[in-house]
C-alpha cells in the first residue's frame, strides 16, 4: 500500500509546489452604452367613404407616437395637406381638377378647425410610451361634387428632443 500512496503524494505536492509558484496579471475592461431618443409617428387613414349630398360625412384616425423612452413630446403639428386653395386656408381632397373641401378637428363633434400647422396634444397611454390622438374630419354635403376618388396627404410633424 506504501507504494499506491507514494505516487498519489508526490504527484499532489508537485501540483501545490506550481500553485505556489503561479502569478497573476490584471486589466480593466470599459463597459459603456448610450441610449438615443427615438419616435415613431404614423396614422390610420381618415375614409370619408361615400359622400352624401343631403348629412355632413365624418371620419376618423387615430394618430399615434411610441417612442423607446418617455417623451417631452405633447403636441404635434398637422399640415394643411397637399391641395390647400385658396393655399393655407382650406384642406381640399383632390380627383384631377375637381376639389372637395374637408375640416379637422380635435373633437368629435367638430368645433374649431385645425388650423394651418396646427398644434395638437397628445394623450400618454397609461404608462407605456405611445401617445395618441383622434382626429376627426368633416366633409360639408353638396350635390356639386364631381365624380371620382377624393384623396389628400397631410403632414404630421413631432418634434422631440433625441
Amino acid at each position: 500500500m506504501k507504494s499506491v500512496c507514494f505516487p498519489a503524494l508526490v504527484v499532489g505536492s508537485m501540483l501545490i509546489g506550481n500553485l505556489a509558484q503561479a502569478q497573476t496579471a490584471t486589466g480593466e475592461m470599459g463597459v459603456s452604452a448610450e441610449v438615443t431618443r427615438t419616435c415613431t409617428l404614423s396614422a390610420a387613414p381618415l375614409a370619408f367613404g361615400n359622400l352624401s349630398i343631403l348629412e355632413v360625412n365624418d371620419g376618423s384616425a387615430v394618430v399615434t407616437l411610441e417612442c423607446n423612452g418617455t417623451s417631452t413630446v405633447t403636441t404635434i403639428l398637422v399640415g394643411m395637406g397637399a391641395n390647400p386653395e385658396p393655399p393655407t386656408t382650406q384642406r381640399n381632397m383632390i380627383s384631377g381638377a375637381s376639389l372637395i373641401p374637408y375640416t379637422l378637428h380635435v373633437l368629435e363633434a367638430g368645433g374649431a378647425d385645425i388650423a394651418t400647422e396646427g398644434a395638437v396634444t397628445l394623450v400618454r397611454e397609461g404608462t407605456t410610451n405611445t401617445y395618441s390622438v383622434t382626429l376627426f374630419g368633416k366633409v360639408q354635403p353638396s350635390a356639386g361634387y364631381q365624380m371620382g376618388s377624393y384623396t389628400d396627404t397631410v403632414v404630421l410633424t413631432a418634434a422631440y428632443a433625441p
